[in-house]
């Protein structure tokens, strides 16, 4: 039994279980929904050029964000947009290097991204891999101030590390493009780089590149929910401005 004045809330979250259900299963037998472009997913193409132009590499990391826990989506988002910028890399002949931290896991995951994308051009030096996060930022900062790439892709569940390789970033001179779900790291995204993916927006883009069907359709379904709950809420406002309390009958 449902404890007195759970059943409403208990109610939506069938509701909302059902919406994502309904949309994943339409997605994956084939009526795969549209995501709209994202200003942060088409700049890969203007970063990538300016490395070409100039000659300088291009690097990657998505923080130290693990494949475990509530880091996975965002981690997961950034592997694949890695795999996209790899992509266009090796075909525009750019010098492409990522630098995991310590989700070890990443490794062959990204290696094999690279891989694929560069096939016989592949070297081992275009993945490094580093044990901790002061490790990570101490490898930034002497590799892009020896380097000075064109571009720094920052995407992934980033925490403290952002502001260190975001402005080792600009200090060499980078275009830049950060991206992360965690909302203490959101302002460093939005001062240091030149675009960004903020929020929900990196797990979208993660799963515009990937193509995963599953993962559209959740995009779609949360999108749903996010809409009704936004109009239950103005239905309540609207409620109690002509005296209705709304609020009471949901919370039988």
């Amino acid at each position: 039994m449902l404890k007195t004045g759970l059943y409403s809330a208990f109610a939506m979250l069938l509701i909302s279980i059902a919406i994502f259900v309904y949309l994943i299963y339409r997605s994956v037998k084939g009526e795969v929904p549209k995501i709209r472009r994202i200003p942060g997913l088409e700049a890969f193409n203007e970063l990538i050029g300016r490395a070409v132009e100039t000659g300088r590499p291009v690097y990657y990391s998505t923080g130290v964000g693990r494949l475990t826990g509530g880091d996975m989506s965002m981690t997961m988002a950034g592997l694949s947009l890695l795999g996209y910028a790899a992509k266009l890399s090796a075909s525009n002949g750019a010098e492409f290097k990522y630098i995991a931290a310590v989700a070890a896991e990443a490794v062959p995951i990204a290696e094999d991204m690279v891989k694929t994308a560069y096939g016989e051009r592949y070297r081992s030096d275009q993945v490094t891999f580093v044990p901790t996060q002061p490790a990570l930022k101490s490898a930034v900062v002497g590799t892009y101030e020896r380097e000075k790439p064109a571009a720094n892709f920052v995407l992934g569940a980033l925490y403290w590390e952002t502001v260190v390789i975001c402005e080792a970033g600009a200090r060499a001179g980078a275009m830049q493009i950060g991206g992360t779900g965690r909302l203490y790291q959101i302002p460093f995204i939005a001062s240091l780089c030149d675009y960004s993916l903020l929020g929900e927006e990196l797990l979208a883009a993660g799963a515009y590149v990937s193509g995963e069907k599953a993962q559209l359709g959740s995009i779609l379904a949360s999108d749903i929910v996010r809409i009704l709950v936004v109009a239950l809420s103005i239905l309540i406002m609207l409620g109690g401005i002509f005296g209705i309390n709304i609020a009471t009958w949901l919370s039988v």
